[in-house]
């Protein structure tokens, strides 16, 4: 329908403009034209890509903990809420088991709580991935649990001078024990409004579903299911996310890897991408983004958001060239949060513009296209419309919605009025797609009559973000007050 009507516009474009580029009743300034009773506005003329969008939900997410209780939050003050890095809204939490189940039953939960309630006061919100084996970690698994009778074996890792505990991912008491957890875990954090999302982390080497530093040994589908189940028992709330190593570091070609990604469809759950710029892919052959299995996402990204996480920064150096191959994988998974592994400060200061580059093309990104509506709306009348059209220039859709407003401003005395454009549907809008919208716009009777600016604003009205308007991608002059953009002028009678 949107091709249509922009077939439409195109050949009413001939009738409207003259030779000089403009058409009776046009106000050049304004990008405006007016044609049988019907107002157009250009809004491509005011699109600023260079504008820095801070929206929610997509853009980058800091390691604060990663895999230990070391890296990365540990050289920043406490008042420290990284200001300046641009759309910065997650902050992810990876560590292991037994660090918050030192005891069986016994919970430290405020080793998380004091870093989760001063960046959710800060206005982030928190990821989890609580992982079962680590490399540099005698016991990701707490000890009790082995000593509970859970069935696994120690790993010598020569190259990194430790020997590290591996349970036996289908073991019932393992199981048991890890369910009892979660349960836990749930009850205290999957209701929480500021809850991004949780990995599901009980399977391989820091929690990516791989056995490299455990003998390469493939989790038989049914154990892989087993555990999707038991997150799918425990959290009821939260959005759930896998990492593609639970498919494709699978040393037999057995057709569990498709049957494990297909049950993960089924289930609901997202993917991530641990892969970004990691060398060793490279050498595999795998091309300058490293993502190994691209075409997983093509079918996740468009009900499921995507998580894609750069290697470890100074580890990947020789593979950085200013984050080029990283912004390939972005395209190639549609991912709509980006983690980048390293210090935040020294990382910034070494890739500022690529930081702001990659928070916009993250996830949505949205753009304002066109609007037609009468030239004159009548108050009381349910015959007022307006058409917006709108182009997602982000690599994936949003996965939640956010409510269109439209604001009349009295250009004589200032009173306004705001209705909620319920026809629109920010979920539908896809990358790469130009969408069309035709809104019912019916302003109340006490708008004193007269000339009137017209804007729109986009907030995501969600108990977290509750009046968090959405930054479009327009140019800062066509931002009358924070959040509203100026469409041009109409006549209300």
């Amino acid at each position: 329908m949107s091709r249509i009507f922009y077939l439409l516009i195109f050949a009413l474009g001939f009738e409207i403009y003259n030779s000089s580029g403009q058409a009776p009743g046009t106000n050049p300034e304004e990008g405006r034209g007016t044609y049988k009773n019907r107002t157009f506005f250009n809004l491509e003329r005011y699109w600023d890509s260079t504008r820095v969008c801070n929206n929610p939900h997509k853009g980058w997410c800091f390691h604060y903990y990663d895999n230990g209780i070391k890296e990365y939050g540990n050289r920043m003050a406490t008042d420290d809420s990284l200001p300046g890095f641009p759309v910065l809204n997650d902050i992810y939490l990876r560590l292991a088991w037994s660090y918050l189940e030192p005891e069986e039953g016994v919970y430290n939960w405020l080793l998380i709580d004091s870093i989760i309630n001063r960046w959710v006061a800060w206005g982030h919100t928190i990821s989890f991935r609580i992982t079962c084996k680590e490399t540099e970690i005698v016991y990701a698994t707490p000890e009790w649990v082995r000593k509970a009778g859970a069935k696994g074996k120690f790993i010598e890792h020569p190259d990194l001078d430790i020997r590290a505990w591996s349970p036996d991912y289908g073991d019932s008491v393992f199981l048991d024990k890890l369910e009892n957890f979660h349960k836990a875990f749930a009850l205290r954090y999957d209701s929480k409004p500021w809850v991004e999302y949780i990995d599901i982390g009980s399977i391989g080497e820091w929690g990516e579903g791989h056995t490299a530093y455990s003998g390469w040994n493939d989790v038989p589908a049914e154990v892989v299911k087993k555990h999707i189940d038991l997150y799918k028992r425990c959290y009821k709330k939260s959005v759930l996310i896998i990492s593609d190593d639970f498919i494709g570091q699978r040393d037999t070609d057995d057709g569990a890897d498709y049957e494990i990604y297909r049950y993960s469809l089924a289930q609901g759950l997202g993917f991530r991408d641990d892969s970004g710029n990691v060398p060793w892919y490279k050498t595999l052959g795998f091309g300058p983004s490293c993502i190994r299995s691209p075409e997983l996402y093509s079918t996740v990204y468009r009900k499921i958001p995507v998580v894609l996480e750069s290697g470890h920064y100074r580890e990947v150096q020789e593979m950085w060239k200013s984050g080029s191959g990283l912004e390939k994988a972005l395209y190639e998974t549609h991912a709509s949060v980006i983690g980048f592994h390293h210090y935040p400060h020294e990382w910034l200061n070494e890739n500022y513009q690529l930081a702001c580059r990659l928070a916009n093309l993250s996830g949505y990104w949205y753009f304002p296209k066109f609007a037609m509506m009468p030239d004159t709306i009548r108050t009381g009348s349910d015959k007022n419309y307006i058409r917006i059209t709108w182009e997602n220039h982000g690599v994936a859709p949003a996965y939640h919605k956010y409510n269109l407003y439209m604001k009349f401003v009295n250009k004589s005395n200032g009173k306004s009025f705001i209705q909620q454009l319920t026809e629109s549907d920010n979920l539908t809008w896809q990358p790469n797609e130009i969408v069309a919208e035709q809104c019912a716009v019916y302003p109340g009777s006490d708008l004193i009559k007269g000339r009137c600016d017209i804007l729109i604003g986009m907030r995501d009205d969600c108990e977290f973000h509750k009046n968090r308007f959405i930054e479009l991608a327009v140019k800062k002059e066509r931002e009358t007050e924070p959040g509203w953009y100026k469409l041009g002028e109409i006549m209300v009678k």
